[in-house]
């Protein structure tokens, strides 16, 4: 296992580059998402070998995914010039595309394979994985896990999505916040069991898949199966 952080730069009062590398080291981060492709974070990455993830914007996507020259120009410009010093492992296409950005949608996977396609012609489609980011809301029931479904209204792209993922062999990426079900379930679930403290709850109040006979310790636990069981009822592991 390993602890990883988000890093975005719009923000008011950054801390510059350096500090936020400094920062990352002493706390033994081996691991970092970044919501744009700043270079300057990305210099200051270099020689670090910290696994970086580096984001395409949603505003971004409809010329990369309808001009496949667009998406070489990103990766020349944001990939190639930083590796193999900065270890750059993954290009996040957008962020929760399906549910903040739907009129987008339609060329969210095009520009996962254009992108793909330059990094092959680049040769650097064996270190670089491509995926996007989706929010849990594309699991719109996720208790009990083992009856979670994708949201039905992106059935037809999310299976183009996990085609793409599983021809490149690359992630399914989720952003799982355990806090969220929590709050939208109404009290349904206890605190603890959202803040990840639930082992320390009797075994008869632990939260138990009834189709499974799974127990739950915490949410995340949950939540992820939830995902894997979404993945299984459109027959990809």
């Amino acid at each position: 296992a390993f602890v990883g952080i988000n890093i975005g730069t719009d923000i008011s009062n950054p801390p510059s580059p350096a500090d936020m590398v400094s920062l990352l080291r002493s706390h033994h981060i081996t691991h970092v998402r970044l919501f744009d492709s700043d270079p300057h974070i990305l210099r200051a990455l270099s020689g670090t070998g910290i696994e970086v993830a580096i984001t395409v914007k949603n505003e971004e996507l409809v010329g990369i995914g309808e001009i496949p020259s667009r998406a070489a120009d990103w990766i020349n410009r944001n990939v190639v010039p930083h590796l193999p010093s900065t270890n750059i492992t993954a290009v996040c296409v957008g962020t929760e595309v399906l549910t903040s950005a739907p009129h987008v949608a339609p060329v969210l996977v095009p520009a996962m394979a254009n992108l793909h396609r330059a990094l092959v012609s680049s040769d650097l489609n064996f270190l670089v994985k491509v995926s996007t980011p989706h929010s849990m809301d594309v699991v719109p029931a996720p208790f009990p896990p083992s009856s979670a479904a994708f949201n039905a209204t992106w059935n037809a792209t999310m299976f183009r999505i996990l085609q793409f993922l599983r021809n490149t062999e690359s992630y399914f990426m989720l952003n799982a916040y355990p806090y969220y079900e929590y709050v939208k379930s109404g009290g349904v679930f206890p605190l603890d069991y959202a803040l990840l403290l639930s082992g320390e709850l009797p075994s008869e109040k632990r939260i138990v898949d009834p189709n499974t006979l799974l127990s739950y310790d915490n949410m995340f636990d949950a939540l992820v199966d939830a995902t894997y069981y979404s993945m299984a009822a459109m027959n990809f592991s």
